[in-house]
């Protein structure tokens, strides 16, 4: 538990299935989810799309994003803005840290 409602800290999260999931949905209402994602060869995160809009931030590590069946190379510092039903995906040859944010607003 944080000393202060405002702060949440990763090292009191455990890390269920490749990601660490921050809990925002339940102290605010402009942030749907904010989850660091740990993606590997061994679990890439498939295209698919739906209703919500994303922002992902590469924090580590080399990866491919896939928009609408193109691929990219991102690294750390870059931010994919994605809107409601872009499909997109992400995997990685060795291994990226990343953080998944939704809005909560459908498109």
């Amino acid at each position: 538990m944080s000393e202060h409602k405002l702060i949440v800290r990763g090292s009191s999260l455990t890390e269920v299935n490749n990601r660490l999931d921050y809990g925002v949905d339940k102290l605010q209402e402009q942030v749907g989810h904010w989850v660091v994602w740990r993606t590997t060869p061994a679990n890439p995160f498939k295209p698919h799309k739906h209703a919500l809009e994303e922002f992902w931030f590469i924090l580590e590590g080399e990866a491919i994003v896939t928009l609408e069946g193109q691929d990219y190379a991102v690294g750390p510092g870059d931010l994919i803005c994605l809107p409601a039903w872009v499909e997109h995906g992400l995997r990685s040859e060795t291994e990226a840290r990343w953080i998944c944010m939704d809005t909560g607003r459908k498109g």
